[in-house]
């Protein structure tokens, strides 16, 4: 073949095929026709694993070019992913989008803009766990056990706590509107979003009959709870406080290794927590050392008490190292991980099971407390810490 001859050719075929490309990239789904054409042990052979890829791909291309309105890609992308997320039914794994991952780490960080509730699910329902002290939430009233219906008229059924909380967040100084059932009673709740500072631990000095007793509430096991509790013990103690109360009422949980360094403040040695994974391998999260084993200690709970705060709670009940007072607990017995995504965004997933040091399972069963007592919202007094000062005190 004449060498002019051979150049058209390659040119011809290194134009068409370049075209193809461009052709086909723009509409990648119309190499099904191609792709499935083959035989399925070819495709298998040469595109392991690629199946469903491609599939997504193509269900994208036949959108993108003839659906009868302009389609968002990345929306799709996104919207595909909790697909995957919620055929697993677990309301405890979540896909977060790059948006909602960035909120997320502000929150465990301990500052957001929202609202300022505190969800868990509970038989299926968004509940309110808490409400942030001088959040919109507590200043407009709503209470623990509230459950969020409607976000704006956006019905939340079926919602997991990641996308509820991501329709109540918004730019500082938007309104939004939560529509709320109490018993059965319909509230709508119009509220102003704001910069919150989540106060995580307070501590006081409480007296009865002439005997000090420190008293240290702690809102949720984010990044650093365990030094901030320990350095509240070590204050009041050093202030001369004779027992303690650590309140974990309303504590929905947060941080596995928040929850062991807690722990560690009051157990020296032995299990704080075990965590199974599904191949049945059991990892054991020891006490750290350096605990205060002596003085006399109370832990509050109640039906809000969750995830990390029971596996303090736990602990605490099995090593008989102080009492429970209060109400069942929420009954949460499963850990998540957190894999950050190439996008930006990142999984949530339940990656196993924790036991009490004496291998209970307490998921959706929770922990009895020692001694039962309840709180009446009626009266000014909190009849669950003046049950523990009694305790403490005689």
């Amino acid at each position: 073949m004449p060498r002019v001859f051979k150049i058209f050719f390659i040119t011809l075929t290194v134009s068409v095929a370049f075209l193809l490309g461009l052709y086909f990239g723009g509409h990648y789904y119309r190499l099904s026709l191609v792709f499935y054409a083959l035989p399925e042990s070819v495709r298998n052979a040469f595109f392991p694993g690629d199946n469903i890829l491609q599939l997504q791909r193509e269900v994208e291309g036949i959108l993108q070019d003839n659906f009868y309105k302009p389609v968002d890609s990345s929306r799709m992308e996104n919207s595909a992913m909790e697909g995957m997320i919620n055929s697993l039914e677990d309301p405890y794994t979540a896909y977060f989008s790059p948006e909602d991952f960035r909120y997320f780490m502000e929150h465990t960080n301990g500052s957001f803009v929202g609202v300022g509730v505190l969800l868990e699910t509970k038989d299926g329902k968004l509940t309110i766990v808490d409400t942030i002290e001088g959040s919109p939430a507590r200043g407009a009233g709503i209470k623990p056990g509230d459950v969020i219906t409607a976000v704006d008229g956006q019905v939340i059924e079926g919602k997991t706590e990641e996308e509820a909380v991501a329709f109540m967040r918004g730019k500082e100084g938007t309104k939004v509107v939560l529509h709320v059932k109490r018993g059965e009673e319909d509230i709508d709740f119009e509220l102003i979003r704001k910069a919150i500072e989540i106060p995580i631990i307070s501590e006081k000095m409480l007296d009865r009959n002439g005997k000090k007793i420190g008293y240290v509430l702690l809102d949720q096991f984010s990044l650093d709870a365990g030094p901030k509790v320990q350095g509240a013990v070590e204050r009041l103690t050093k202030d001369g406080a004779q027992a303690i109360i650590l309140d974990l009422r309303n504590n929905g949980g947060g941080l596995l290794d928040e929850a062991v360094n807690v722990g560690s403040i009051f157990i020296e040695d032995g299990s704080i927590v075990s965590v199974v994974s599904r191949d049945g391998k059991s990892e054991v999260y020891d006490a750290r050392g350096d605990a205060n084993e002596t003085i006399p200690l109370v832990v509050l709970v109640n039906g809000y008490t969750a995830s990390a705060s029971e596996i303090v709670a736990g602990a605490i009940k099995d090593d008989a190292r102080g009492k429970l007072i209060g109400e069942k607990t929420f009954g949460k017995g499963v850990v998540q991980n957190i894999n950050p995504l190439s996008n930006g965004g990142a999984i949530k997933f339940t990656s196993g099971s924790y036991y009490t040091p004496r291998g209970i399972d307490i998921n959706k069963i929770g922990i009895e407390p020692d001694i039962p007592a309840v709180d009446d919202p009626a009266t000014p007094a909190d009849e669950v810490i003046e049950r523990a000062l009694f305790e403490l005190a005689s």
